[in-house]
């Protein structure tokens, strides 16, 4: 049985993590997906426990440290889409700085070769999220703003 990777761009904001379980968990229905972080936030004292509580709070969503420079984050992400769940991945990584129009950082891909997942691509709008269908579907009565 394979997962849905859930994949979401363009990454431009730190809170398009949080807007994105809100959005899984009140619009989609989805809940407890695995979320992979930059360790830098992942494994602060501060930050990581506000994201965990937040994921908790928000549906049930999960959170693990992907590292770019290790493959442990990636293979903990292809171990969960071959169980059947569901992963949300900003595939453009965290370079923020870099602008919104970066390429997909190769991991995405790699998760798609190994595990063949239902894959949902989302593209995150000052508003909400647009689905590759087109349709926009948000949490009525929230307003994200970028």
């Amino acid at each position: 049985m394979s997962g849905l990777l859930i994949l979401a761009r363009p990454h431009t904001s730190l809170l398009d993590g949080p807007r994105l379980a809100w959005w899984l968990t009140h619009a989609v229905g989805m809940r407890g997906a695995l979320f992979p972080v930059d360790p830098d936030y992942a494994r602060h004292c501060v930050w990581s426990r506000l994201l965990r509580t937040y994921g908790r709070m928000a549906g049930g969503h999960r959170m693990i440290a992907l590292d770019s420079e290790s493959p442990f984050g990636l293979r903990t992400l292809a171990r969960a889409l071959r169980g059947g769940n569901a992963v949300a991945l900003f595939p453009q990584g965290t370079g923020l700085r870099e602008g919104p129009d970066r390429p997909d950082r190769p991991g995405a891909q790699w998760l798609i070769r190994q595990t063949c997942p239902e894959v949902l691509a989302v593209r995150v709008g000052p508003r909400g999220f647009v689905t590759e269908r087109g349709e926009e579907r948000h949490a009525p009565g929230i307003e994200f703003g970028l």
